[in-house]
């Protein structure tokens, strides 16, 4: 009599205990696994000399991480960024490059500027990471098996077209040059393929100065010297903050003075540092700003919102860095490094165009001639 009770008394506990255990299991089966974070670096110039290159190549690297974070499925990996300031500067930049590296990412994002590339890239050849160069366009990083990609070309087609510009748009066949060098890399190339190009119909480039910025640099005394053999153009091959401050000074002299500068002073900052100064400049970007498809204009549209600022070849730059980077680590194969998966699936669309990768991580892009004209870069042609 005992046991039966007992076996009344137990049974209910056991199928209670049953029941139980099956809603555990089917709890388990259909909670998603947790999601992995991918973490990538981010290194840009924030504060220094070149930041208008650097904080908004940032802000377009940050908005396609957003985005691809926000349209993730609910088990996918998302994407935690490390931001790092490189300052300009060699040091500052190989010291972030070791924070990031204790940080584990899995892949650089950056820099801006070719200096700073060529500076960390060693670093990086050794740790085996891949760094997804922004608009770090010098040359000196190209055919080479190593860690280094970018999504923007290393010929610098902008060089020949101001050279055509000044010649056939306006007569020019006398010129001079002022050449900023802190960051040759870009500056140096740049000039010898502009210059190729304007010689080759018998122009001439009569002087050319160079200079190294620092807090003493003096730009009157810069303008006056380019001016003294009467020119009838100068070229400013330097960064935004120069080419303001440069453009400012010679137009004090000669206002009506044609200038042009290299893509990398292309940016909004020239436009809000040079004021008139700048109006006529030619340069080129790296994107179309009159593009009308969806999809730029869904870029530009959401940028302008995120970040309370126009849209620059900078923000175009790191956006499609970003993306072309995310992707790669998406179909990455299991035992698979971040440079196999780039050079596996090599081809790539960006917000204009397609991107294609060689087989050492370079790729040829396109330039758009711009004009200042009331405040606006608007296309030359």
């Amino acid at each position: 009599m005992t046991s039966f009770f007992l076996e009344q008394l137990i049974r209910p506990i056991r199928a209670l205990s049953v029941s139980l255990l099956a809603i555990l299991a089917l709890g388990c089966e259909q909670a998603p696994t947790p999601a992995k974070v991918l973490h990538i670096g981010v290194l840009v110039d924030a504060s220094g000399p070149t930041s208008s290159l650097g904080i908004a190549g940032r802000n377009g690297m940050q908005l396609a991480v957003e985005q691809a974070n926000a349209s993730a499925a609910a088990n996918a990996a998302k994407v935690e960024l490390h931001f790092q300031d490189d300052g300009f500067n060699a040091d500052t930049a190989k010291q972030a490059v070791q924070q990031l590296l204790k940080d584990q990412v899995v892949a650089i994002l950056g820099p801006m500027t070719s200096m700073i590339a060529v500076q960390v890239l060693p670093q990086l050849n050794q740790a085996g990471v891949v760094l997804m160069g922004g608009s770090a366009l010098t040359p000196l990083l190209a055919g080479r098996d190593d860690q280094f990609f970018r999504t923007v070309s290393h010929h610098n087609p902008d060089a020949q077209q101001v050279a055509d510009y000044l010649q056939q748009r306006l007569g020019v066949q006398r010129l001079n040059v002022i050449i900023e060098l802190s960051n040759s890399q870009f500056t140096q190339p740049w000039f010898n393929d502009f210059a190729r190009h304007y010689r080759a119909t018998g122009a001439s480039i009569e002087q050319t100065l160079s200079f190294t910025r620092d807090a003493k640099t003096n730009y009157a005394s810069l303008a006056k010297q380019a001016l003294l053999n009467q020119p009838q153009a100068v070229v400013l091959i330097s960064g935004a903050l120069d080419a303001a401050m440069l453009a400012t000074q010679l137009r004090k002299i000669r206002p009506e003075l044609p200038l042009a500068a290299s893509s990398g002073a292309a940016v909004d900052a020239l436009l809000e540092m040079g004021g008139r100064a700048v109006e006529g400049l030619v340069s080129a970007q790296g994107y179309d700003a009159d593009d009308q498809s969806p999809a730029f204009l869904a870029f530009r549209s959401a940028y302008e919102a995120r970040f309370k600022a126009p849209i620059d070849s900078a923000a175009v730059i790191g956006f499609n860095a970003a993306n072309v980077l995310l992707q790669a680590l998406r179909e990455r194969q299991p035992n698979e490094s971040v440079k196999q998966a780039l050079l596996r699936l090599r081809n790539f669309q960006g917000l204009q165009q397609a991107i294609r990768f060689d087989e050492f991580g370079d790729v040829d892009s396109p330039a758009f001639l711009k004009v200042i004209q009331q405040g606006r870069f608007v296309n030359a042609n």
